[in-house]
C-alpha cells in the first residue's frame, strides 16, 4: 500500500502539453504554458487545441467522463485503476481493394543466353488475353473484408495475380540430336509479346474514428459523403480538425466542476444539476441507419421497438436488437412510438425521407445519420449532421437535442448558461458583468495582457480582447508622426494611410512652413505634410 502511494504521482492541469510548440506561431511562442484560469497559452495567447500537444488520453477521459451514468455506456469503458470512464475512440483500418492493370516487360528476342544458340521463331498463335479478374468493390460488403461490429481495426492480404503461361507462350526446346560433328544445342524462344497482368492492389486508410458497430463498406461510404477536408484520416488535415473540434465542442470544463476555476459549493450543486439535466433531456450520439430500413422501423417501433437491429441498434450488424439492449458500442433506438400501419413512415411510404437540414431527399442505399432524441421522422445526410449555431460537423456525431435544433456542446451551454469570455466557462454565480457585448465573471473583466482587474478603469478593445492603458501605450499604440511619441486611446488623432498624428496644432501641421492644417487641404508625401505645391517643392528642392 506504502508503495503504491509513492508510485502514484499527481498531475496538475497545467503540466500537461507544457513546452508544447504553437503551430500557429511557430518559432515565436517559446513553448505552451497554460494560464493560471484562461483557457490559453500564456506565451502566444493561443488556445491548447493549437499547439502540438497529445491530448488522445485526456480527451478518452473526457468524453468517457461525459457519457457516465448515461445509457450510452458502451460507449465508455471503466479503467481498472482508478476507475476514471474512457471513451473508446473507434480507430479502424479500412482496406480498399483497387484493381489496377499492368503490362508484363517481354524480353528482347536478342537477348543472349550464354553456353546456348538462341533462334527466334514467331508464334503462330495470338497474343494470350487471362481472364478478367473479378473487381473488388468497397461498396459490396460480400467482396472486400468486412469489419465486425464492435472491432476496432481490420486487415485483409492480397495475393497478386500473374499472367499465366498460354499457347504461343511456353517456351519450345529442341532436343539435341546426335551428329557426326559437333553440334551445339539450340532453343526455339518464341517472339516475346506483352502480357497484360491484373493485380489487386489493397489501399489501407486509417481514420481515427469512424462510426462503430456498422460494417465496413458502410463505415467507408459514410466517410466518402463527408466534406474531404473533414476525413479523420490519420495523419492528414481532417485528423487536426476533429482534434480541434473535440477541444472546441465539448469543453471539460463544461461538464466537470473540477475543472472549473473556484467555483463556491452552491455553484458546483448548479452546475451538477446543470450536467444531469442535459444527460437527461438532450445528450445522445448520432446512429448510422439506411432511409429505406428506417422507414421499416419507424413502422415497427409502437409495439416491439426497432427491427432488425444488431448490436448497439445498427441496422444488418447481425442480431436482433431489443429496447433496452445497449449493444456493443451504442445504446439502442428504444421504444419509440410512429404513427401510421406497419411498413410506413411518418413521413409517407418507407424510405421517402428528406434531410431534416437541406431538406434534400435521401437516396436509397446511402448512409444517413439518425438522432434518437429527434425521433424516427427525421435524419439527415452526414454532411448535414451539425450543430445549428457554427455549423461545424458534430464531432463523433455527439450531440445535443433542444427545441428540434441540434447543438454541439458548447453551443448548447451557451443556450442555457451565459459563458465568461475571460475563462471560457459557464457562469452559474448570479451575478456577473456584461461588457463590450458578452458576459464575465466579476474577477475576470479584466486585462488580456497583465490581468488586472478593469473594474473602473479606463481599457482599450484590442482583437476583441479589452487591455489596459498602461498594457496599450507599451504594446499596441501608434507613434504620432511629428513628435515621435505613442498616441493615447483616449486623444484624438488623424490617420492617413500607414502614418498618424496627434490632432493638435503643434503636431499635424505643414513640414515646410508649419502652417496648422485641423480642418485644411492638405497633401501627404512620405509621412510629410504639406500645405502647397509651393512647400512640396521647397521640400524636394531641399
Amino acid at each position: 500500500m506504502e508503495i503504491e502511494k509513492e508510485v502514484k504521482k499527481i498531475t496538475l492541469g497545467h503540466e500537461i502539453g507544457a513546452g508544447a510548440a504553437c503551430l500557429k506561431c511557430k518559432d515565436k511562442c517559446e513553448g505552451f504554458e497554460l494560464h493560471f484560469w484562461r483557457k490559453i497559452c500564456r506565451n502566444c495567447k493561443c488556445g491548447v487545441e493549437d499547439h502540438d500537444v497529445q491530448l488522445e488520453t485526456e480527451e478518452n477521459k473526457k468524453v468517457g467522463k461525459l457519457f457516465e451514468d448515461t445509457k450510452y455506456t458502451g460507449l465508455i469503458a471503466k479503467l481498472k485503476r482508478d476507475g476514471v470512464p474512457s471513451y473508446r475512440g473507434n480507430q479502424v483500418t479500412i482496406c480498399i481493394p483497387a484493381s489496377t492493370v499492368s503490362t508484363a516487360t517481354p524480353v528482347p528476342a536478342t537477348s543472349f543466353i550464354p553456353g546456348s544458340s538462341q533462334i527466334s521463331a514467331p508464334s503462330a498463335q495470338p497474343p494470350y488475353s487471362p481472364p478478367a479478374a473479378a473487381v473488388h468493390s468497397p461498396a459490396s460488403p460480400a467482396t472486400g473484408p468486412t469489419a465486425a461490429p464492435g472491432t476496432g481495426s481490420t486487415s485483409a492480404s492480397a495475393t497478386g495475380r500473374t499472367a499465366a503461361s498460354g499457347p504461343g507462350h511456353s517456351a519450345v526446346s529442341s532436343a539435341a540430336t546426335p551428329t557426326k560433328g559437333p553440334v551445339a544445342a539450340t532453343t526455339v524462344v518464341p517472339s516475346p509479346t506483352p502480357v497484360p497482368a491484373k493485380t489487386d492492389v489493397v489501399k489501407s486508410v486509417t481514420y481515427e474514428w469512424a462510426p462503430p458497430g456498422i460494417n465496413q463498406s458502410l463505415a467507408l461510404r459514410y466517410m466518402e459523403l463527408l466534406p474531404p477536408e473533414q476525413r479523420p484520416i490519420a495523419g492528414t488535415a481532417g485528423a487536426d480538425y476533429r482534434k480541434k473540434q473535440m477541444a472546441k465542442q465539448l469543453p471539460d470544463h463544461d461538464q466537470d466542476p473540477e475543472r472549473c476555476h473556484e467555483l463556491s459549493p452552491g455553484e458546483v450543486k448548479q452546475m451538477q444539476q446543470y450536467v444531469r439535466k442535459y444527460k437527461d433531456e438532450a445528450l445522445g450520439v448520432g446512429d448510422i441507419t439506411l432511409p429505406e430500413e428506417m422507414g421499416q422501423q419507424a413502422g415497427m417501433a409502437g409495439e416491439k421497438g426497432p427491427q432488425g437491429l444488431g448490436a448497439g441498434g445498427k441496422p444488418g450488424a447481425g442480431t436482433t436488437g431489443t429496447p433496452g439492449d445497449k449493444g456493443d458500442a451504442i445504446a439502442t433506438m428504444g421504444k419509440v412510438g410512429a404513427p401510421g400501419a406497419a411498413g410506413m413512415s411518418p413521413t409517407g411510404p418507407i424510405g421517402n425521407y428528406s434531410c431534416h437540414r437541406c431538406q434534400l431527399p435521401m437516396k436509397k442505399g446511402e448512409p444517413a445519420v439518425y438522432a434518437e432524441r429527434a425521433g424516427y421522422d427525421k435524419l439527415w445526410h452526414p454532411a448535414c449532421f451539425v450543430c445549428c449555431t457554427c455549423s461545424e460537423l458534430l464531432v463523433d456525431m455527439i450531440y445535443f437535442w433542444k427545441k428540434g435544433q441540434l447543438y454541439c456542446g458548447r453551443h448548447y451551454g451557451d443556450s442555457e448558461k451565459p459563458r465568461c469570455a475571460g475563462c471560457d466557462e459557464l457562469i452559474f454565480s448570479n451575478e456577473y458583468t456584461q461588457a463590450e457585448g458578452h458576459n464575465w465573471h466579476l474577477k475576470h473583466f479584466c486585462c488580456f495582457e497583465c490581468d488586472c482587474v478593469l473594474a473602473g478603469e479606463t481599457y482599450v478593445m484590442e482583437n476583441e480582447k479589452p487591455v489596459c492603458k498602461p498594457c496599450y501605450m507599451k504594446n499596441h499604440a501608434v507613434c504620432c508622426a511629428a513628435c515621435q511619441n505613442p498616441i493615447e486611446p483616449e486623444a484624438q488623432r488623424v490617420s492617413f494611410g500607414e502614418h498618424h498624428w496627434h490632432a493638435e496644432p503643434q503636431c499635424f501641421q505643414c513640414s515646410c512652413c508649419s502652417k496648422c492644417l485641423m480642418g485644411q487641404r492638405f497633401m501627404a508625401m512620405q509621412g510629410m505634410l504639406l500645405c502647397s505645391m509651393e512647400c512640396k517643392k521647397k521640400i524636394m528642392a531641399s
